[in-house]
């Protein structure tokens, strides 16, 4: 019976010796169906699998950080962000869901290990304790741009060899700015008000994401 292969992260061929048995250590790890499945084929799966496999690793970052935000928000805004992180939480999770349904149907086995999110995602923790209302908008401001831009390269890297998974990475992308942009607004300048966040700062402006 023929083992399979398993794909490493830089999508690098292993050698032989590597492939022959599960390194339990390599993080992400993504099997590969020796089965007839559907999607693409060669270097087109190589790099939908690597795609989806970073979107999916960041998804559940910001799912684990989302919560921690949803419980511990405090301030002013706590009531309003309370029940967006909520929204959000279960809108990512939803995209995250379906992004490792998508690498399962594309013959690859999806790897949501907490050691993967732990060394391979860009997003970081946020902090722990309770959290003032305007860090916890300034965090999620800032890295769910960090996060559109990471599934823009994998919507990029997709559209040719694998036009499917580049369709469902464009959704993603169009919740995750959906969710910057209504995280962002409680700090956007209008012509009455520089809206610099200090009323939830200690009347210091809060450091914006830019």
């Amino acid at each position: 019976m023929r083992l399979p292969l398993f794909v490493a992260a830089c999508l690098v061929a292993a050698p032989a010796a590597a492939q022959s048995q599960q390194a339990s250590g390599s993080f992400p790890q993504n099997s590969v169906s020796d089965r007839d499945h559907g999607g693409p084929r060669g270097e087109a799966q190589r790099a939908s699998i690597a795609a989806l496999q970073q979107t999916l690793t960041e998804l559940q970052q910001l799912q684990l950080q989302t919560k921690q935000a949803h419980w511990n928000v405090s301030g002013t805004l706590f009531y309003p962000l309370h029940e967006l992180l909520q929204e959000h939480y279960e809108g990512v999770g939803k995209y995250a869901d379906e992004v490792a349904e998508r690498l399962l149907a594309i013959g690859a086995s999806a790897d949501g290990r907490a050691n993967t999110i732990v060394r391979t995602s860009r997003v970081p923790e946020i902090t722990g304790g309770f959290i003032d209302d305007g860090q916890v908008i300034v965090w999620f401001a800032r890295n769910y741009r960090v996060v559109s831009d990471e599934v823009g390269q994998g919507i990029k890297a997709t559209e040719d060899g694998d036009p499917t998974t580049s369709n469902l990475l464009q959704e993603v992308q169009h919740a995750i700015d959906k969710y910057q942009w209504q995280m962002r607004a409680m700090i956007q300048p209008t012509p009455t008000d520089q809206n610099t966040g200090a009323p939830l700062n200690g009347g210091q402006p809060l450091p914006m994401a830019k």
